[in-house]
């Protein structure tokens, strides 16, 4: 008889072995969200039944179905994150059930991909994850951003020759694009931005040229407010500095990778830090196995 609670490896290998596991996302499955029909027909009889039932609901919430898709029993977010009680919920309801155990149901996959951008779009991911611990804090978020060519080509310099020490700064428009998601993980309902930039700069400086590439060193800055939560009244900043590079080739206006990441953030007064990176086309059809 195994003693004391499981760990979060064990607790994801039951999950693994013994259910199926799926997350619903508000954004995605909420009532003005952009998955389908089906899916957001599906998780409302989910979430009325349970209502219904008196088995506890909630927007962060666990709920387990038999195998027939009828309502079983539920866990609030508090007592799941409370160590041990997820693991004796878990095993409560195998035993109940008498659940064999099986490989995955699906292969380990990536739980975020790249959107579909036009062939001559840059497309950048973005990780980003406060300090301490807690729900929010448990995991980074990712945001996905695509720049079309008429936009990643302003992070070019004004001019096709540059030479060492040239400096030029990132247009407020572009900057933008690339700086609204520089936050940590709030709540959210929707993949429209909702933050407000007070004060930016991004600015590249030449440090090397050699065999027809350059690099730029970026320094930035940025002051943003973003309510943690939508729809509510709110004070909540982030203060930050930015450093990274871009690598670009400028007789062909082709940018080769640009990185940024955070120096020093605060959000709210507690630390958080960003990693904003291009990703290749390569890159991307070797993740998706094409």
């Amino acid at each position: 008889m195994r003693a004391g609670p499981l760990s979060t490896n064990e607790v994801i290998a039951a999950l693994n072995r013994y259910f199926v596991p799926v997350v619903s996302s508000n954004y995605e499955t909420g009532d003005t969200g952009a998955a389908p029909p089906a899916e957001k027909a599906e998780r409302r009889r989910i979430y009325d039944d349970f209502f219904a039932r008196k088995l506890g609901v909630g927007d962060v919430h666990v709920y387990i179905l038999r195998p027939d898709r009828s309502s079983l029993c539920g866990l609030d977010i508090g007592s799941a994150l409370t160590q041990g009680k997820l693991a004796a919920f878990l095993e409560g309801v195998r035993s109940e059930l008498n659940i064999p155990a099986g490989p995955p149901a699906f292969p380990p996959h990536p739980a975020s991909a790249a959107p579909p951008a036009p062939a001559d779009a840059m497309i950048f991911h973005l990780v980003a994850r406060a300090g301490g611990q807690g729900s929010w804090h448990e995991f980074p978020s990712e945001n996905w951003i695509v720049l079309p060519r008429a936009a990643w080509s302003l992070l070019l310099p004004p001019e096709p020759v540059v030479a060492l020490h040239d400096s030029w700064r990132v247009p407020d428009a572009v900057a933008d694009k690339l700086l609204a998601w520089f936050y940590p993980q709030t709540e959210e309902i929707s993949l429209i931005p909702r933050s407000r930039i007070d004060q930016r700069e991004l600015r590249m400086t030449v440090t090397a040229v050699q065999n027809g590439v350059a690099r730029a060193r970026i320094d930035g800055s940025l002051k943003l407010m973003h309510s943690f939560y939508p729809h509510k009244p709110h004070d909540d900043f982030v203060n930050a500095q930015l450093l990274g590079f871009m690598d670009f080739v400028p007789r062909e206006g082709r940018i080769q990778r640009l990185r940024l990441i955070t120096r020093k953030a605060t959000y709210v007064d507690s630390d958080f830090e960003v990693t904003l990176r291009s990703v290749s086309r390569e890159t991307l059809d070797a993740q998706s196995g094409q």
